[in-house]
């Protein structure tokens, strides 16, 4: 990542406390829905996609949760990650998923999760945070 570059500020949306790991943050929004954001230098181990996971159950209700992943250019996930977060375990405690990518290595890399990792869940792609908000806002948290 540049190192000009700056972070982003999520203290005016988060509504939990923001946990900060080496290459990404979680939180709680403030409309109820989590987000992880993934920096650029991330490379996903399984690890760390059980790491996210037991914090999404310390930071979600007592429904299943709602998930913004935004993925800044360059990050990437390793086979044993995307397995482990497509799992009907994950599935368990996530009702559906938007990811934000824009760079074409991360639309190909995420359209194979699709394909060959088959989530059980509704999961979708989207090149702005606005449009996937929206789109898991359609999604009843009341009936979860």
């Amino acid at each position: 990542m540049n190192s000009l570059k700056e972070k982003p500020d999520f203290t005016n949306i988060a509504a939990s406390e923001i946990f900060k790991f080496k290459h990404y943050e979680l939180f709680r929004r403030k409309d109820g829905i989590l987000q992880a954001h993934f920096y650029s230098e991330y490379n996903g181990e399984i690890e760390d996609a059980i790491n996210i996971v037991e914090t999404f159950k310390i930071l979600k209700e007592e429904h299943k949760c709602l998930v913004l992943l935004t993925v800044e250019d360059g990050a990437s996930f390793t086979k044993e990650a995307r397995e482990f977060v497509a799992s009907a375990e994950v599935s368990n405690i996530v009702m559906a998923d938007a990811f934000v990518i824009n760079s074409m290595a991360l639309k190909i890399l995420m359209n194979g999760y699709l394909k060959f990792n088959k989530p059980t869940r509704p999961t979708k792609f989207f090149n702005s945070a606005e449009n996937a908000v929206a789109w898991l806002k359609e999604f009843n948290l009341s009936t979860m």
